[in-house]
């Protein structure tokens, strides 16, 4: 007689183990599969931001090799002279733009990767207009140099046909003695940007702070470019990332060398937590003077000018730091030698009539 045989059946204990496994199994294959999106995704909006500013330096590099060899080809001083109107104009006209498409993100972390875009894609318009030119043999009309908006909206049509109209006006100060430079903060939203020393009536820029000093945000458009007479060096008055409830300003120096400019030995070191005021006014300062005494923070260093080419006034404030109130001051005398190596000749505190006029 058969014997029916009894149908298997699977462990309890062993099939719990087996789900456990095969749970286990698929998290690891899940993470697995996880594991190129995560490296895609590596990429941070601040690496974004960055390569965007490389795609608009190359497109700005082209677009100033593209005006040179229009200029170049103008026949009189008159057609060279109203080039370099327009293409200020147009400049004007495409930062303002830019600025409008960055504060679409209202000063979000996209705002730098939206302005530098629409910087480049505006500068690759301008060099085909001048490319056109160039092979037509003519030289650019004003109407061609007008910036279209790559992304028009209803809420910037009319600053922009302003724009258009009349080239932003320079500050007088941001431009070197000598014409050749000059400093520009270009705001990519409301209230923030980055500063720069650029070739004048150009975009080409010679100098990155916002990389230099680490300057962003807000604290940006307080950075202060102070010009030697002979413009060959500068001081960059300039508020580092710091802590939103205090206060911290420095200053850095910086010199042409040939056609470069070269950032100098700095006064203090940022590294440190020491004030700036002590650390800078080592050996320099009165012997009845404490500057453990001064709030840490509300640390500023910063220059007031230039007495020659080779000479600076640097001013160090001492606020209370109990009472938080402006206790005393020092201006400091820098000498510079020719290899823009520099040390403190005199050290003058000032009075308290000084100080009073401070506060006001």
């Amino acid at each position: 007689m058969a014997i029916a045989k009894k149908p298997r059946t699977m462990n309890w204990r062993y099939n719990s183990s087996l789900a456990g496994r095969l749970v286990l199994w698929c998290a690891a294959l899940s993470v697995l599969l996880l594991v190129p999106v995560v490296q895609n995704h590596a990429q941070t909006q601040a690496a974004m931001n960055a390569q965007a500013r490389t795609d608009f330096e190359r497109a700005d590099a082209d677009l100033n090799k593209t005006y040179q060899a229009v200029l170049k080809k103008l026949p009189d001083a008159e057609s060279k002279q109203k080039l370099k109107e327009t293409q200020r104009a147009w400049i004007a006209s495409r930062d303002a733009e830019a600025t409008r498409a960055a504060d679409e993100v209202r000063g979000g972390s996209m705002a730098p990767t939206l302005r530098y875009e629409t910087m480049t894609e505006l500068t690759r318009q301008r060099i085909k207009q001048l490319e056109t030119r160039l092979t037509s043999n003519a030289a650019p009309d004003e109407k061609d140099a007008s910036t279209p908006s790559p992304k028009p909206t209803a809420t910037s049509s009319a600053s922009a046909q302003e724009s258009d109209k009349e080239p932003a006006a320079r500050n007088p100060n941001s431009v070197s003695p000598d014409k050749q430079w000059e400093y520009k903060c270009a705001e990519y939203a409301p209230g923030e940007g980055a500063p720069e020393i650029v070739k004048a009536d150009t975009t080409e820029v010679v100098v990155d702070l916002d990389q230099d000093l680490t300057v962003s945000g807000k604290d940006a458009k307080e950075t202060e470019v102070i010009w030697a007479p002979d413009s060959k060096r500068f001081a960059c008055n300039y508020s580092p990332v710091h802590a939103h409830h205090t206060v911290f300003q420095s200053v850095a120096f910086y010199q042409l060398r040939g056609d470069k400019w070269v950032a100098l030995h700095s006064p203090v070191d940022e590294g440190t937590e020491r004030l700036q005021l002590a650390q800078f006014g080592k050996g320099h300062l009165p012997k009845d003077f404490n500057a453990r005494r001064c709030a840490p923070d509300r640390d500023v260093l910063k220059v007031r000018k230039w007495t020659d080419a080779n000479t600076a006034i640097l001013y160090a404030p001492c606020y209370g730091r109990t009472s938080n109130e402006l206790e005393a001051g020092f201006l400091f005398t820098l000498k510079f030698d020719d290899a823009g190596k520099w040390k403190i000749v005199d050290t003058h505190r000032i009075s308290r009539k000084e100080l009073e006029e401070e506060e006001q």
